[in-house]
């Protein structure tokens, strides 16, 4: 039984869905709120358990019964539904989430984190993302930890395009969190409308972009592999882009002209100062885009998809692949 915490959400359901349609379909328990919207969920080989990270009793439960000997945890708050807090969920929560499967003889943690930045102390999500990891890894519990580059489904959306949202099962920019549904309602058609595109710093920063579906692949690629086992491991895309890059890339796709608007990191990290009393989670989008916009995540995947079997998706194949989604008729 593969427990999976964080199974309502985008990469959560994309994780789902390929455990249990392979051709020796795995039993999933798939971890969810009382109040998600899980209906997606309920398909063959996979049982919802209801509970909540931040209820120890509910957590422990999940992870007993059944023969849970893996548990792959993408839970956090940066798009959070209700009044959830990053220690609540990413702090008690993962502490409650450890407990349990060290009591209960896990196998195999498989975490998804995010790259390491300057700015970790700063940023309440990578904060915690190392946090979690050395609550995992000094947990004795075996474990997979992948430090995921930007998601091409969320990145290139908040550039000012609907485009890389198309298709996507619980997008994690369509989740009820007003300050994600106002940008995106503002700006989320900027660079198929009207040929701008949104760009923090100076452009030039370059990270590995990968496609969401792509990193579904990775962690059910390392379930019970034994080179994957007590390894941090940088994932990314194929190429190395800049900004600037991807700007270059939606004009080639879209054949026109798409011009970038910059605004200076320090805009950012000033938004991110005047929303966090406000919005934890607001300012901490605004802070993910101040460290993003000067910190790459330029990883080498030349030996590491291969290593797993993974074929990763390029950017243009993922836009491409996007755009005729879009252009699709109803």
């Amino acid at each position: 039984m593969i427990l999976v915490v964080g199974a309502s959400g985008q990469l959560g359901t994309a994780v789902v869905r390929r455990l249990a349609s392979t051709q020796n379909a795995e039993r999933v328990r798939a971890f969810v709120r009382p109040t998600s919207q899980a209906e997606h969920l309920r398909i063959p080989h996979v049982e919802l358990a209801y509970g909540d990270l931040r209820n120890a009793a509910s957590v422990d439960e999940a992870c007993k019964g059944g023969g849970v000997d893996v548990v792959i945890a993408t839970a956090n708050t940066v798009a959070p539904r209700g009044r959830y807090s990053f220690d609540s969920v990413e702090g008690e929560g993962y502490r409650n989430l450890v407990a349990a499967a060290k009591k209960h003889g896990v196998k195999q943690i498989i975490f998804m984190s995010a790259p390491v930045t300057p700015n970790d102390d700063a940023v309440p999500t990578l904060r915690y993302k190392r946090l979690i990891e050395k609550l995992i890894v000094d947990s004795g519990v075996p474990y997979t930890i992948f430090r995921g580059s930007l998601f091409m489904d969320d990145w290139f959306a908040l550039m000012g395009s609907s485009i890389p949202l198309r298709g996507a099962e619980s997008a994690t920019l369509e989740r009820p969190f007003w300050f994600a549904r106002a940008f995106m309602k503002g700006t989320g058609h900027l660079v198929e409308g009207r040929g701008i595109a949104l760009v923090a710093g100076s452009g030039k920063t370059r990270h590995a972009f990968i496609a969401l579906d792509d990193v579904a692949e990775f962690i059910v690629k390392a379930v019970r592999k034994p080179g994957a086992l007590n390894k941090i491991i940088e994932i990314g895309g194929p190429e190395i882009l800049s900004w600037d890059d991807v700007v270059a890339l939606f004009s080639r796709v879209l054949g026109k002209r798409v011009r970038t608007v910059y605004a200076p990191a320090a805009v950012f990290r000033l938004q991110q100062l005047m929303l966090s009393p406000f919005s934890p989670a607001a300012g901490n989008l605004m802070g993910m885009n101040w460290t993003f916009a000067t910190a790459a995540s330029a990883y080498d995947m030349s030996s590491v998809g291969p290593s797993f079997g993974v074929r990763l998706t390029t950017a243009e194949q993922f836009l491409r692949s996007k755009l005729a989604l879009a252009e699709a008729p109803s």
